[in-house]
């Protein structure tokens, strides 16, 4: 594998300086979610090159979750309800497509944030093994995300 940009740091382990450009076969969006959080992670010494799979992962499943609640505010908008209940010509329904997209991403991106310590106690959790010195990796990611 080549050299992305690798220092030594925390405690001796590995991380990435900075995220590495993304893989081609994600998604424009897809590029966008890699980038944005694998700085962040990188910032927080919490990227290493192991780790870049599940970046995509989380990178894809946020851009169908996003995705997803774009449908579902437009297909309201059209017939309110109609983003979370289709019905069809039989008169039956079911969910839509659209929200069973958003709930799958929601499982992935949870999943993702478990690993990443991105929810506070994954986080609680990794800082227990990591150095202390550390930002609290959340609240840098509610930053940027309101900043």
């Amino acid at each position: 594998m080549k050299n992305l940009g690798v220092v030594s740091i925390n405690h001796g382990k590995d991380t990435l300086l900075k995220a590495p450009k993304p893989p081609m076969y994600l998604t424009d969006e897809a590029k966008k979610h890699y980038l944005f959080m694998g700085n962040i992670l990188a910032k927080n010494e919490r990227l290493k090159e192991t780790y870049l799979n599940a970046l995509e992962i989380y990178a894809e499943a946020m851009a169908q979750f996003e995705f997803s609640l774009r449908e579902i505010k437009r297909k309201n908008k059209e017939n309110f309800g109609s983003g979370y209940i289709q019905t069809f010509k039989t008169g039956a329904k079911n969910i839509s497509v659209e929200l069973t997209v958003k709930n799958n991403a929601e499982d992935t991106l949870i999943k993702c944030f478990k690993l990443f310590g991105l929810d506070p106690k994954s986080e609680k959790d990794l800082k227990d093994i990591s150095n202390p010195n550390q930002t609290s990796l959340f609240e840098e990611l509610m930053r940027s995300k309101n900043g």
